[in-house]
């Protein structure tokens, strides 16, 4: 699949669920249900404010965030997790203690996610997770793209996914 696929087809998805049952209830932890969970698509962003995004930052953003802004420029989703617009990247971003070429493109609850666009010049893991007092340095490496975090994450129906314990006696810690 070429990179950028995925995501199309991971919202294309979301939105025939919405489409058809109107809500998109989640099953949670320990059988936990959250119904009616938020989802807000923003409108597309244009090239000029991709363009701009990448000038303010003088990087190149991934291929596939890059598909996902030209089809939604940000957006929120089960009660909690936001991807930032194109703008509020640049205004969000003036506040962060973050290396050089890390921008912070969204948010989980009090958490951060984080694009390395240095990394992403090496490969496809470029993903992290900061909580919202960690350092960079302390930061959990998703070991994936964008499109992959973002089907999983829906997969996982919003959970971390990435902090669940796969151990059987330690997954009850997670519940």
């Amino acid at each position: 699949m070429k990179e950028g696929e995925l995501i199309k087809q991971t919202l294309k998805g979301l939105k025939n669920i919405l489409d058809s049952h109107g809500t998109f209830p989640l099953l949670q932890p320990g059988g936990f249900v959250l119904e009616d969970p938020y989802f807000n698509f923003n409108d597309p962003a244009t090239e000029g404010d991709i363009a701009h995004l990448e000038s303010v930052f003088k990087v190149k953003f991934p291929n596939d965030y890059k598909v996902f802004l030209r089809l939604h420029n940000g957006m929120e989703i089960i009660d909690g997790i936001e991807v930032l617009s194109t703008s509020d990247v640049i205004k969000y971003n003036e506040v962060q203690d973050l290396p050089e070429e890390c921008i912070l493109i969204g948010y989980h609850f009090d958490g951060r996610y984080v694009i390395d666009t240095k990394r992403y010049r090496n490969g496809l893991d470029y993903m992290f997770y900061l909580d919202s007092i960690d350092s960079f340095e302390e930061a959990e490496d998703l070991g994936s793209n964008f499109e992959i975090w973002f089907d999983r994450l829906l997969s996982s129906n919003g959970v971390k996914y990435w902090e669940i314990n796969r151990d059987v006696k330690g997954y009850y810690e997670n519940i």
